[in-house]
């Protein structure tokens, strides 16, 4: 079928190859050769019909377009002033868009100018609320010092009423915020020239709590509940009383942990036996801290007396801690009015003071009990064989804790503090119970 761009000249010329002049890869030089190539070099003639040929489809090409032209003179001329217009269109176009840009342009420079300038004016403003929120930190500070001067109105002395060392504490502690919010108050020539004497009166104030929490829980004449309160004021005031709490409790809690090491060490226990028997005679030294046969009894009167004295010590240290929690939960923040003893737990992650002293009271004492007599035969069975003994001096402990709370015996062995102290002891009770069975 013949390709409808070529029909018309088919029509006039049907010994013409018009489709290869078609075609998109059409090269002269290769129709060419084709043409030469197929006269073998030798047959001019053949060459000149084909140019002949090739005349005549020309002719005939230009006949068609003139026939196309004219047929179609009106649709073309149309095509040109369409044409014409649109260049004009396009040029119209043209100009607007260049118009446009030089607006957008002068808009731009009308706009970036206002903008940088408020840009400037921000910075500006930014940079004076800066300086004013910092002029107005070291207002403060000056403020503060100067308070603080006349809470400690000798700086050379040490001696300060405990009212000004209470109030003192609370303005160090928002000097020291105020420090440690403004770092660069280090460059300040005023602030540096404070700050040797803000670290002594922390050191003052820090001493007198430290004084005045150990005079009340460790004081010759007893515990003093004025001076504690007065020590934890000092601490709550520079927001470091719930680490101080915790650090006097762990410490009380350690010094029985030794006490109860002192009553089950052999070691120390023979040279005790050693130096009360010197007077009747030597005493046979053992590698293993054993008592022999002939001394056991001196051993294990040592061993209960050294549980007595252990007693004493530790219902001491319980009624330390029950005064603490009294006093803590007494003292109220005046603004919240949250007790000293919610802050105290919150630090503690705990519910109560009393009971978690308690609980890690009952497993040092338990540890320590059961290691020591796991490496001695001699506690082992001493504790064992006068389990009623070891139960009494326990109780007569907490009985005396009892009693200083205001409760009675029987109603203080009904509390959870006196069930985990029983329970750090069980291990004893039921060998003790099943020796009895045996016999």
């Amino acid at each position: 079928m013949a390709n409808p761009s070529t029909a018309f000249i088919n029509d006039e010329s049907n010994y013409a190859d018009h489709d290869a002049f078609l075609a998109d890869d059409f090269d002269p030089n290769t129709y060419a050769d084709t043409i030469v190539s197929q006269t073998d070099g030798q047959d001019a003639a053949h060459v000149q019909a084909a140019l002949a040929r090739m005349s005549a489809s020309i002719d005939t090409l230009n006949k068609q377009i003139q026939t196309e032209v004219v047929g179609n003179y009106e649709a073309l001329l149309n095509q040109v002033r369409g044409t014409r217009e649109l260049e004009v269109v396009l040029s119209t176009v043209q100009n607007n868009v260049t118009e446009l840009s030089i607006s957008l342009k002068s808009l731009g420079a009308k706009i970036r100018d206002p903008y940088n300038q408020l840009q400037t004016y921000t910075t500006q403003l930014e940079n004076m609320q800066e300086t004013t929120d910092l002029l107005r930190r070291l207002h403060r500070f000056v403020i503060l010092t100067r308070r603080l001067d006349s809470q400690l109105p000798n700086r050379d002395s040490q001696n300060s009423s405990e009212r000004d060392i209470v109030s003192a504490a609370l303005t160090l502690h928002e000097l020291e915020s105020i420090l440690g919010q403004e770092p660069i108050f280090a460059e300040i020539d005023l602030v540096t020239a404070e700050l040797p004497y803000i670290e002594k009166a922390r050191s003052l104030v820090d001493a007198e709590a430290e004084r005045l929490l150990n005079e009340g829980i460790n004081g010759i004449n007893g515990l003093n509940q004025t001076k504690i309160a007065a020590g934890l004021q000092i601490y709550y005031n520079v927001k470091t009383m719930g680490t101080r709490v915790e650090k006097l409790i762990n410490s009380i809690l350690d010094e029985i942990t030794q006490e109860i090491k002192h009553v089950v060490d052999m070691q120390s226990l023979q040279k005790q036996v050693r130096g009360t028997s010197a007077s009747t005679g030597p005493a046979v030294r053992r590698a293993n801290h054993e008592p022999t046969l002939g001394n056991q009894s001196a051993w294990t009167q040592a061993i209960w007396s050294r549980m007595e004295s252990f007693g004493s010590k530790m219902s001491q240290s319980c009624i330390k801690v029950y005064e603490l929690e009294k006093v803590l939960e007494v003292k109220k923040d005046p603004l919240t009015q949250v007790s000293f003893l919610e802050e105290v737990l919150k630090t503690l992650d705990a519910t109560s003071l009393v009971s978690r002293f308690w609980r890690l009271l009952a497993v040092n004492f338990e540890k320590e009990l059961k290691e020591a007599t796991r490496a001695s035969s001699f506690l082992r069975n001493t504790f064992v064989g006068e389990f009623p003994k070891l139960q009494r001096f326990l109780q007569d402990s907490l009985t005396r804790v009892a009693i200083h709370n205001g409760v009675s015996p029987q109603e203080f062995s009904q509390s959870p503090e006196y069930v985990i102290m029983q329970r750090s002891i069980s291990a004893f009770e039921h060998s003790y119970r099943n020796k009895r069975l045996q016999q």
